[in-house]
């Protein structure tokens, strides 16, 4: 006849074994530690442009001369509005 474990003793025997873990979120998870904070990294968003194919939206109400466009794969994004569009 098998040994049966009961599963409360393996659950407390795991999460002790991820405490240990060098990881940022495991123990903050499980609050056995602080969470990692990662270093600020200045830089620039690339630059988006309305492809052909892209289906435009409408204008954005956030920035002038911007215009929502969708792409094909049902993506939403911002982007110069064509030259000439007028809402």
């Amino acid at each position: 006849m098998p040994i049966r474990l009961h599963p409360a003793p393996l659950l407390a025997l795991a999460l002790l074994a991820l405490s240990g873990c060098r990881s940022d979120v495991l123990p903050a998870v499980f609050g056995l530690g602080e969470g990692g904070i990662s270093a600020y990294a200045p830089g620039t968003l690339p630059q988006i442009e309305a492809r052909r194919g892209d289906r435009l939206i409408g204008q954005s109400a956030n920035e002038t001369g911007r215009c929502i466009f969708q792409n094909a794969a049902g993506r939403r994004f911002r982007a110069d509005c064509p030259a000439g569009y007028r809402p």
